[in-house]
């Protein structure tokens, strides 16, 4: 299958059309990272793609989603098995949107997308794309995300959703990182240490 946004949209029902929140939950997302995109000089239509399949791996139950990293031989990390398989769903989603789609009609971008895909949980190793950024940060400022979150801390993404869509995006991601850590301690929950990798290099 060709990469476009209607087959995106195609596609996306196919896996997510038994959950109408985690749909409009991505078509959102979809709506932020163009203008993003549009305001970093990203590729729109790319950035679109990707949000819209970022949760495509929500599909599957969690064991599924661990069964089929490891028969692909993706890297996985003892947070991710040990304490939040749902970690896992960037890098499911992106073993179904390999799936789906047909690489050797544009391998470059195909390549691009994926990667955004199966990066956007907590970053991935290696530096993070324009892309990459655009998706993470649409993700996690997507209002009715946040207000699902219940933040209680001092950052309240909520108040700083707009503000967040005009800063720089590594200043962004820092923001949205210190809000997590502040909500899993806040919530007594373990904190994702993949994270922090983002923030390496200032990243």
């Amino acid at each position: 299958m060709q990469l476009t946004i209607e087959n995106a949209e195609k596609v996306l029902k196919k896996y997510l059309y038994q959950d109408k929140n985690k749909m409009e939950h991505s078509i959102r997302v979809a709506k932020i990272s163009k203008i993003l995109a549009e305001k970093h000089h990203g590729l729109v239509d790319e950035a679109i793609i990707a949000a819209l399949l970022h949760d495509i791996g929500k599909s599957m139950v969690k064991s599924k989603m661990l069964e089929l990293c490891a028969i692909k031989g993706v890297i996985l990390y003892d947070f991710e098995i040990f304490e939040s398989l749902e970690a896992l769903h960037g890098k499911a989603g992106a073993i179904l949107f390999e799936r789906e789609f047909n690489r050797e009609l544009q391998p470059e971008k195909f390549d691009r997308i994926k990667h955004a895909i199966s990066s956007h949980v907590a970053g991935a190793d290696g530096l993070m794309s324009d892309l990459d950024k655009i998706i993470y940060i649409a993700d996690n400022i997507e209002p009715e995300k946040i207000k699902r979150n219940e933040s209680t801390t001092n950052n309240n993404l909520l108040s700083k959703t707009e503000e967040l869509v005009k800063a720089d995006m590594d200043e962004c991601i820092k923001i949205i990182i210190e809000d997590k850590k502040q909500r899993a301690q806040a919530k007594g929950r373990i904190y994702n240490p993949m994270l922090d990798n983002m923030l390496l290099d200032d990243r």
